[in-house]
């Protein structure tokens, strides 16, 4: 089927951000298409303002003054994303300026551009890519006025894109323009793995320092997302915090992927019980030294942290259970605003505290001192005080 939506773009622009009713206490808005199979996990507050139609769906920002559209246009339309840019500028009547990037092997462009829709001047990014069964076009743009406010949250809805369900666990697509991944030049690195009683050996790895910069981007990025949500309810500041930790994660878990293939090697040479897996790792992050950055979001990228042997409550606790994940096992970041700490949790047999989450019973995991799996400290013990954080998002689907 040939499928050119290019004639229902400029109805669909300002008209609705100037109409729409927005809710401020909505949810988060994970979408992902059933046609297409591309998802998206959007900034906390943004709504679906037009997603009956999946060739060309559409999201508005809490004010209303912020788009993003998706758009499927024939995979003729034009040979790569950078053409496909130029087609859609021409379009639009837009000006602006394309480069070229790889996204998963696809042909891609990122376009910063200007253009008037409704009478309304209009800034943002477009992101083009040459897909097989269709080519799609990713809109994010603000009103002018607003886009130096937006344009954290511009980048970040564009980069919660996902080409498919594989794709949610690799990096987006701004983070593959920033620095592409698998990363060009990653050199060896060699950390101890083992805890205070006895080093196991060594686990090897690649990073690259260029991928290490993506990772520390992404972070301060969000961290300047989720600071606003604080002087806000409690329902949207703990959903910010989830997609906070589930952005960061999505970026970091197959940058992790090779350090957890060695660590389950290094694992099974030794001979240790697949149960206690999940305490080895604990035991060996225990033993990295305690570091926060400084930076707004006082948050060391998972790879960072590994690299660096180093890293605070959140940083180790995130680490750990993109871990566990590639380990097959089920972990949960527990997060507490009252203790101003995080734990991690883990879905294994063994005695000590548990916290109950979405129905189940989560072994804690202290990652900032030297206790077993299953211990916390007493006055840190009260179920109520924390927030568990899933990081797999189920996706609702864009079409109704």
């Amino acid at each position: 089927m040939r499928v050119n939506c290019l004639h229902r773009v400029r109805p669909l622009f300002l008209g609705l951000i100037l109409l729409v009713s927005v809710c401020v206490g909505a949810p988060s808005l994970a979408a992902r298409n059933p046609v297409f199979g591309y998802s998206i996990d959007l900034p906390i507050g943004w709504t679906d303002s037009d997603s009956s139609d999946p060739y060309h769906v559409a999201f508005m920002s809490p004010k209303g003054d912020a788009m993003l559209q998706i758009i499927a246009l024939d995979p003729t339309t034009a040979p790569n994303g950078v053409a496909i840019a130029e087609h859609m500028l021409a379009d639009l009547s837009g000006e602006g300026e394309s480069a070229p990037f790889d996204y998963l092997g696809y042909s891609a462009a990122l376009t910063d551009l200007q253009f008037v829709t409704a009478g309304n001047q209009v800034r943002g990014y477009m992101v083009t890519i040459d897909g097989y069964e269709s080519d799609l076009v990713l809109l994010c743009f603000a009103l002018l006025e607003s886009y130096d406010v937006a344009h954290d949250h511009l980048l970040s809805a564009l980069d919660s894109f996902a080409m498919g369900d594989e794709s949610r666990f690799y990096p987006g697509p701004i983070s593959h323009f920033f620095y592409p991944f698998p990363a060009p030049a990653g050199s060896s690195i060699s950390v101890p793995f083992g805890d205070a009683s006895g080093i196991r050996g060594s686990v090897n790895f690649q990073a690259d320092p260029g991928e290490l910069d993506a990772g520390r981007v992404l972070v301060e990025r969000e961290a300047r997302i989720l600071g606003p949500y604080g002087a806000l309810s409690r329902d949207l500041f703990e959903a910010a915090w989830r997609r906070y930790f589930r952005i960061i994660y999505r970026d970091g878990f197959m940058r992790l992927q090779p350090l957890a293939g060695q660590i389950r090697a290094r694992l099974e040479a030794d001979r240790v019980p697949r149960v206690d897996h999940p305490g080895e790792i604990l035991a060996w992050l225990q033993g990295f030294d305690y570091q926060r950055t400084g930076g707004l979001s006082d948050f060391l990228a998972p790879l960072s942290c590994v690299v660096e042997s180093a890293g605070d409550c959140d940083s180790l606790a995130l680490t750990y259970v993109i871990l566990l994940h590639h380990l097959d096992f089920d972990a949960i970041v527990m997060v507490s605003d009252r203790y101003a700490h995080a734990l991690a949790a883990v879905d294994v047999p063994g005695p000590g505290a548990r916290f109950e989450f979405e129905g189940r019973q989560w072994l804690v995991a202290e990652l900032t001192d030297d206790v077993e799996l299953g211990r916390i400290a007493a006055e840190m013990a009260d179920p109520a005080e924390w927030m568990g954080v899933r990081m797999r998002l189920e996706h609702a689907a864009v079409e109704r």
